[in-house]
């Protein structure tokens, strides 16, 4: 199972802890250990589904100051889950969505680079911008309607982000295959405290 489904290395966090892969005959799980020596399995996969561990059990996406970020559940052409756990207590701190270039390769760097996440709002008329250390959100008014983007799962149109001083650009395909692009000054004082 662990030759190809499976990271069997351990991955050492900032503040000490420790993530690994484990399994037995009846399941695979994923081990958060505190620099204390606390052992919290944040994740779990059936045993009879290991050869999609990688797409269905967490992967680490990015470590922030006091939590990291994990992929999951990803069907074979869809939209994957992310959550957020607290690196400290292996609890959860919230779920999102698919995220808008959280995957994309950006000027040859695999890894996702930001501090913030990028996501569309429940009806898909806002985009938000979440700062993962402080808590605090930047609502933009973006229709994918107004927009044209009318893909199954719209996050996909978008193909690249990039920051240059306090500009975010966010580049994207529209449905009548036009490129496009929308320019958020991240400067904008219209934050408001997470949920």
């Amino acid at each position: 199972m662990n030759e190809y489904h499976v990271d069997c290395k351990t991955t050492f966090l900032k503040n000490n802890s420790k993530l690994y892969w484990q399994f037995n005959c009846d399941k695979i799980w994923l081990t958060l250990e505190t620099p204390h020596g606390r052992k919290v399995t944040i994740n779990e996969v059936p045993v009879d589904l290991y050869g999609y561990t990688y797409r269905l059990g967490f992967h680490l996406i990015k470590e922030y100051d006091k939590s990291i970020l994990f992929r999951s559940g990803c069907p074979a052409n869809g939209p994957c889950s992310y959550t957020l756990i607290d690196k400290n207590t292996g609890k959860t701190i919230d779920d999102f969505g698919q995220l808008i270039c959280i995957d994309t390769e950006i000027e040859g760097n695999k890894k996702y680079q930001f501090d913030f996440l990028v996501y569309f709002s429940e009806n898909y008329d806002k985009l938000k911008i979440y700062y993962v250390n402080s808590k605090k959100i930047l609502t933009i008014p973006f229709s994918t309607k107004r927009n044209n983007l009318n893909a199954v799962t719209s996050e996909y149109q978008f193909t690249n982000m990039k920051v240059q001083g306090n500009i975010l650009t966010l580049y994207y395909t529209r449905s009548d295959n036009k490129n496009s692009n929308l320019k958020i000054n991240l400067k904008n004082k219209k934050y408001s405290l997470y949920k």
